[in-house]
């Protein structure tokens, strides 16, 4: 199972922290996001153990032998290998399974065992496991109900050390459910109790953490809270996410924060990122060569993000703070031959190059060697594997939007998904990736249309009953009045596995196919969608759309200076390349960050195109923000957060 960027950097930091050899039969687990289920019921009196087609009949200490190597058996000398009723020998045996690394086998047995029969000591390892459990099985949101909902009374019994796994496992399941200021907030309340090593680690998680959250939510926090560590932390992220597009300012304000605060735990070890932020400062570009297109048919797109990445130039000036260099290049004016525009940058004295745009071009660049300069590429390559180094990839790329998207459905409990894509290269790219990630998950694909452009409402109506599968349920009652005299009454019925539906499309065909889908039958599934849904400029035919979530960048959602100048400047092509001007304004200010992004793999930087960190390919990935029609309008929808 794959895991994300930040899932792994959560996973491994936890999992240095984690040293404490409490809970003596349960491994720590790997964890990523998923759904939340009612409290487990008793078992059907029929369900017994040899039911089931696990190896139950072998004894414990037998499949204990078939742990993996690395896991310590001395810690298996308080498990009770004489067996007392066969709940008892359930949950034993469910341990075993869970350390032999097989949640599947772990969940089904635990399905078949009577929490309320339990008693109060194996429900606390009941409900441990099954946090566990879930949590290996991407099931962020049903740990939580064990860690953190009405069995939260069964740990107060535990040890210290034991108390402090629990609160670690409940901030990787808050990490991985999408609520990062609650996870931060577990680690900070049992930070002084770790050990200093895990302290060390703690540091990092905690501010991993609050680079992830909303700003607004820090924001309005950080002004209520008084616990003296909380309130710190939320003052330093406050301070980050204010000033981070002026770094001088922001490593003024921090070292501020430090000397009011020497005492706080960030202030004696300042989180790797910062001081990473702060080296890279001496190394910033000074004389940047800008090649986009200025003509040619991607001429108009190339101005708009020359305008985007023009605005960040001086929003900066504007505010005193040092800009560099800037020349500029037509990348039109030598497509075939993008070397002799590099080399030409380099002799003018350029330290940095933005561009190329165009996908060939890029691929150009990618056979270049020993490039002398690092370019920020405003395109990607495809199958990227093995990557330039000098060469960073930034694209408005919608196969991580499509990524996102399966992350989500699966964290609210989604798993079987039907597909709408456009016909041609784009859709076949978001549905492979969004499929790729579903599978890796262990979500189901079960049906996929694809829909043309310009078709009528009779062809979509056709893929919609193809889709859901109404087409075979109308010829199975044609099939029975032929068969039986007189009119049966046969209702047609949609396909009842599928519980998602992930429609990736434009906004006209998204308006055609919202109310098909209704009309047959699918009202209740709930659709999910990438920010190619929105229509620029007019939103007033959005009500069909109602109740669909979607994924939008922040700078649709938000209000930013810059908007008003660049709606001036093109008040025609605004609407139509506002997200190009986002692209360029987020260009301008990854610049100074590209080296600090390399060295540090948890660092990140929330623009106004998203969340924006490098991946190991060099290729730099998205996430975006929630939002939902409500109304005909468009309505942000951000993860819940804390209140206090």
């Amino acid at each position: 199972m794959k895991l994300t960027l930040r899932a792994q950097l959560v996973k491994s930091i936890a999992n240095k922290a984690l040293t404490l050899g409490c809970l003596v039969v349960l491994a720590a687990c790997s964890t990523t996001p998923g759904p939340a289920t009612e409290d487990r019921q008793p078992a059907s009196p029929s369900t017994s153990l040899t039911d089931l087609p696990l190896d139950t009949e072998r004894p414990i200490d037998e499949l204990a032998a078939e742990l993996p190597s690395d896991y310590d058996r001395s810690s298996l000398i308080e498990l009770d290998l004489a067996p007392i009723g066969e709940h008892a020998y359930a949950l034993e045996l469910a341990k075993i399974f869970y350390l032999r690394r097989e949640p599947e086998k772990t969940a089904r047995l635990l399905s078949t065992i009577p929490f309320n029969r339990l008693q109060p000591i194996q429900q606390r390892d009941y409900a441990l496991l099954a946090a566990k459990t879930e949590l290996s099985l991407f099931n962020s949101r049903e740990a939580l109900s064990w860690l953190a909902g009405d069995h939260t009374h069964l740990f107060d019994d535990l040890s210290l050390p034991q108390q402090i796994e629990v609160s670690l496992l409940r901030a990787q399941a808050f990490s991985l459910a999408n609520q990062p200021i609650s996870a931060a907030r577990e680690r900070i309340f049992i930070h002084t109790m770790l050990s200093d090593e895990q302290q060390v680690s703690n540091v990092e998680a905690i501010w991993l953490e609050l680079q992830y959250a909303e700003p607004a939510a820090i924001e309005r926090l950080a002004l209520i809270q008084t616990a003296p560590d909380y309130s710190g932390w939320l003052q330093l992220a406050s301070l980050y996410h204010e000033h981070q597009d002026d770094l001088d300012t922001l490593m003024r304000q921090i070292a501020r924060w430090q000397a009011m605060n020497p005492q706080h735990p960030a202030a004696r070890q300042l989180p790797v990122s910062l001081l990473t932020l702060s080296q890279s400062l001496a190394t910033r570009p000074q004389n940047i060569a800008v090649i986009l297109p200025q003509s040619g048919s991607l001429g108009a797109a190339g101005e708009a993000i020359i305008d985007g990445f023009m605005a960040g130039y001086f929003t900066a000036k504007n505010e005193g703070r040092d800009v560099p260099e800037l020349r500029f290049y037509d990348e039109a004016s030598s497509p075939l031959n993008l070397s002799r525009l590099i080399r030409e940058a380099i002799e003018d004295g350029a330290d940095m190059i933005v561009g190329p745009l165009n996908r060939p071009s890029v691929d150009q660049i990618e056979e270049l060697r020993r490039l002398p300069i690092p370019i920020l590429a405003l395109n990607r390559t495809d199958g990227r594997i093995e990557p330039n180094v000098q060469i960073t990839q930034f694209a408005l790329a919608p196969e991580d939007e499509a990524r996102q998207v399966a992350q989500q459905a699966w964290q609210q409990g989604h798993r079987v998904a039907a597909v709408i894509v456009p016909e041609g290269d784009w859709g076949r790219r978001v549905s492979e990736a969004f499929r790729m990630e579903w599978r890796s998950l262990g979500g189901e694909m079960v049906a996929r249309q694809e829909i043309r452009p310009r078709d009528d409402g009779f062809r979509y109506l056709a893929q919609v009953k193809e889709l859901l599968s109404i087409d075979e349920s109308e010829r199975r009652a044609r099939e029975i009045n032929a068969l039986i005299p007189g009119n049966v009454q046969a209702d047609p019925r949609r396909r009842r596995d599928v519980d998602l539906i992930f429609m990736a499309v434009q906004p006209e065909q998204a308006r055609q196919l919202r109310p098909l889908l209704n009309y047959q039958y699918a009202e209740d599934l709930p659709i999910m969608s990438i920010s190619s849904i929105v229509a620029a400029g007019d939103t007033s035919r959005n009500s069909d759309l109602n109740g669909i979530r979607f994924l939008e960048i922040p700078w649709q959602l938000n209000t930013y200076p810059q908007q008003a100048a660049l709606r001036e400047l093109s008040p025609d092509q605004y609407e139509r390349y506002t997200r190009l001007y986002a692209m360029g304004l987020d260009a301008y200010n990854l610049v100074p960050r590209l080296r600090y992004l390399q060295q540090d793999p948890s660092a990140s930087y929330q623009g106004v195109t998203g969340t924006i960190s490098l991946a190991p390919n060099g290729q730099l990935n998205r996430r975006l923000r929630w939002a939902e029609f409500i109304g005909g309008r468009v309505v942000a929808t951000p993860e819940p957060e804390p209140t206090s």
